[in-house]
C-alpha cells in the first residue's frame, strides 16, 4: 500500500455501504493516489473487471492525475470504460481530498451488459408486434373507447387540433372547416354533438346549425 493507505480506511466502509446499495452490477473500487502500481486498496465485485487488491491505476485515473482535473472538480461522472474484454461500463470517479492534495479516488463502474440484452430484447418485441413509434408502419389511428359519446368527444378534440393552431383564436373559416370534417365522420348524429362543438369553437349552438345549413346548401 501506498503513503495514504492509512488515510484512506476511514473510506473503507463508504465503498461497502456504495456498494451494498448498487448491488451485483457495480463494481466499487478505491485507489491510493500516491501508488499507481498498486492503487486499489479496496474494491467489490472486482470479478466485473478483473481486478482486485494490488491491481494498478487504470491509464484514465493516471490521466486524470497527471492532469490535475481534481483540482477543478470534485468528480467526474457518467463516462464510458470498457474492460480488455470489451465489456462496457458507465462510469463515475470521485476525488478524495486534503486541501488541495489528492489522497484517492472512489470509482464505480455499472456493467451495463444486462441492460443491453434487455434493450435488444424490447426493441425486438417492439419491432415484432409494430408498436407505434419507431416501427409505425401505418397511416391509421385507432382509438379506444368503450362509449359513442367517448368516440365522438375524442373525434372533435383530435379535428380541432389538426386544424386550429393552439394558443391563438380560430378564424370564422377555421370553425367552419372543423365543422365540414366532424360533419364527414358522421358527429353530429350522436347526441349532445351540438352542444360540445358549440362549447369547444365558442360559439352558439344555433351558429353550429348555420354552418351545417350552408354546408348542407353547397354539396346539394
Amino acid at each position: 500500500m501506498g503513503n495514504n493507505a492509512s488515510k484512506l480506511k476511514r473510506y473503507f466502509p463508504l465503498v461497502s455501504f456504495i456498494s451494498e446499495i448498487c448491488g451485483e452490477d457495480f463494481e466499487v473500487v478505491l485507489h491510493d493516489a500516491s501508488n499507481h502500481e498498486n492503487s486499489v486498496v479496496a474494491i467489490y465485485n472486482g470479478h466485473l473487471s478483473g481486478r482486485k487488491i494490488g491491481s494498478p491505476m487504470t491509464e484514465l485515473a493516471e490521466k486524470l492525475i497527471r492532469e490535475k482535473i481534481y483540482e477543478k472538480k470534485d468528480f467526474i461522472a457518467n463516462y464510458e470504460g470498457r474492460n480488455r474484454k470489451g465489456k462496457r461500463f458507465v462510469s463515475s470517479t470521485f476525488f478524495i481530498k486534503d486541501g488541495k492534495e489528492l489522497l484517492g479516488l472512489i470509482c464505480i463502474n455499472h456493467d451495463i451488459s444486462s441492460l443491453e440484452i434487455a434493450d435488444r430484447n424490447l426493441q425486438s418485441l417492439l419491432k415484432a408486434f409494430r408498436v407505434p413509434g419507431k416501427y409505425k408502419n401505418s397511416e391509421m389511428t385507432e382509438t379506444l373507447d368503450n362509449s359513442i359519446e367517448g368516440i365522438s368527444s375524442t373525434l372533435i378534440h383530435s379535428t380541432i387540433l389538426d386544424i386550429a393552431t393552439p394558443g391563438r383564436p380560430m378564424h370564422t373559416s377555421e370553425k367552419e372547416k372543423i365543422i365540414r370534417e366532424l360533419n364527414k365522420k358522421g358527429v353530429f348524429a350522436t347526441r349532445g354533438a351540438i352542444k360540445q362543438v358549440a362549447g369547444e369553437l365558442n360559439i352558439s349552438e344555433p351558429t353550429v346549425y348555420r354552418y351545417l345549413r350552408k354546408i348542407k346548401d353547397k354539396t346539394d
